[in-house]
């Protein structure tokens, strides 16, 4: 046993021995192999496995595009004419986060699907109450089905609200140019291209609809009518009875631009107005409760355990 344990023994000093015989020897060649690995096997290994990801990622994009217009062809027939008219104008407030109409009632569809179909086929098959899972499978497919209306209702609050923070800085910017001498599409356009926003791209397809043919005027109520903001809406109305009337933009603009502020500033002083309404409920539910357990806690429990004589 004692002559087993010796020649394993010697076997592995003797392979130690060699093996740091050889790589004293093969040193150099083998730095030589890794850096070659390093520079140029492993950018191309990962150049082959980016190009396999990217293949198998268009490949299920593309199956998913064509059955997504499989699903808007199937469905486009049937929508009515008043119904898409009246998605347009929900997608048209929220700034087209959809591509069409159509897109969005297709993603309202599959989203109902997509939450009421798991509970389909793993809850109901083992459940109980039938009536109840059914009942769920429902309000699951009518939550899947007005979220995406949620969703636009916040994106054309968002919307707005960005519109109206930026309005002043970007007329007073159009007031500086035409007070430079600039005419007025061309200052709009310049000062689209560098402040970027909902409202600089409203103003982006306004200039394409003049250059299609549309008048200044065709153009600025078709801007007024895509933008549902009351202060906004002003703007356009008085932008456009200037340029009816032969008024200069820049005065109309300064004016407006100082009205913009004054009304910013009475939205502010409302909103401050109304915080401590807002602020009752918390604190009647919320903070009165803890402040009277901490206050009138030692209290009341000197009182459970000793009564009044204590």
């Amino acid at each position: 046993m004692l002559d087993i344990i010796l020649l394993f023994l010697l076997a592995g000093f003797s392979t130690t021995l060699i093996a740091a015989f050889m790589l004293t020897i093969f040193k150099k060649q083998i730095a030589f192999n890794e850096r070659v690995n390093k520079f140029f096997a492993e950018p191309l290994k990962k150049q082959k496995d980016d190009s396999i990801e990217q293949k198998n990622k268009k490949s299920i994009k593309k199956s998913i595009d064509i059955y997504w217009s499989k699903g808007t062809e199937m469905l486009s027939k049937r929508v009515s004419k008043d119904e898409r008219k009246k998605l347009d104008m929900l997608l048209r407030d929220a700034g087209n986060p959809f591509k069409s109409a159509i897109d969005f009632r297709l993603f309202q569809f599959v989203l109902s699907a997509g939450l009421c179909l798991p509970v389909f086929f793993l809850i109901l098959p083992s459940s109980d109450n039938k009536m109840l899972t059914w009942m769920m499978m429902l309000t699951l497919a009518m939550l899947g089905f007005r979220l995406p209306i949620f969703y636009l209702g916040k994106k054309k609050t968002a919307r707005i609200k960005e519109i109206n923070v930026s309005m002043p800085d970007f007329f007073d910017t159009v007031n500086l140019l035409l007070e430079a001498g600039m005419g007025l599409d061309l200052a709009l356009l310049e000062v689209s291209k560098k402040i970027k926003g909902p409202l600089a791209d409203e103003f982006f397809q306004t200039l394409e609809d003049m250059k299609l043919g549309k008048s200044r005027r065709e153009a600025f109520y078709a801007l007024r009518k895509r933008v549902p903001s009351d202060s906004f809406q002003s703007v356009i109305t008085s932008l456009i009875q200037a340029d009816q009337l032969g008024i200069g933009m820049a005065k109309v603009l300064g004016n407006l631009t100082v009205r913009i502020r004054e009304q910013r500033r009475e939205a502010a002083r409302e909103q401050a107005m109304k915080a401590p309404v807002k602020m009752l409920f918390p604190m009647v539910f919320f903070i009165f409760p803890s402040l009277f357990i901490v206050i009138l806690g030692p209290l009341v429990i000197t009182l459970i355990t000793k009564g009044l004589g204590g």
